[in-house]
């Protein structure tokens, strides 16, 4: 059972453990294009590694469509990112899904029960910060955003 602590919500180990094993935890360490919840939805929880603790911290809330890049990406490519990031800021416009192209990777948190989105999968990120794109930026420029994460794609210390 996560305990709450410092405002945060904290997993131990043995609450991921049944996660895990069925594959409800998605490695969101390289990047991609995220599937899943939209914020109306529930969104989809993000979790890193609290402290040095064997405890994991509920971090963020992304939605499906947004793209998270890879840390070494997000930290080149920090300006033109910022650059992409800022084009719909105050945008009132309607989302809508589209056809994904052939390659982008993609990172999906989608349950496999259309009735029980609250099932959806958890997204582990390492410690180093990734970049996260919003989804209008994302769909104008997803192959740009999956070209640029798959060149940053390396392992980092």
């Amino acid at each position: 059972m996560p305990e709450l602590r410092d405002n945060k919500i904290l997993y131990t180990l043995s609450d991921l453990e049944p996660l895990a094993a069925a594959n409800q935890i998605i490695d969101g360490s390289k990047g991609g294009l995220i599937l899943g919840n939209t914020h109306a939805e529930g969104g989809i929880k993000v979790i890193r590694q609290y402290s040095n603790e064997e405890l994991y911290e509920v971090i963020a809330e992304f939605e499906g469509w947004e793209y998270i890049l890879n840390p070494f990406t997000t930290s080149k490519e920090c300006e033109i990112l910022t650059k992409i990031n800022s084009e719909f800021v105050g945008s009132k416009e309607t989302f809508l899904e589209f056809e994904i192209p052939e390659g982008v990777d993609i990172l999906d948190t989608r349950t496999a029960f259309e009735k029980r989105k609250d099932l959806n999968k958890l997204i582990l990120l390492g410690q180093y910060s990734q970049f996260i794109i919003n989804k209008f930026s994302t769909k104008k420029h997803l192959t740009l955003l999956n070209e640029l994460n798959r060149k940053g794609n390396v392992t980092l210390p």
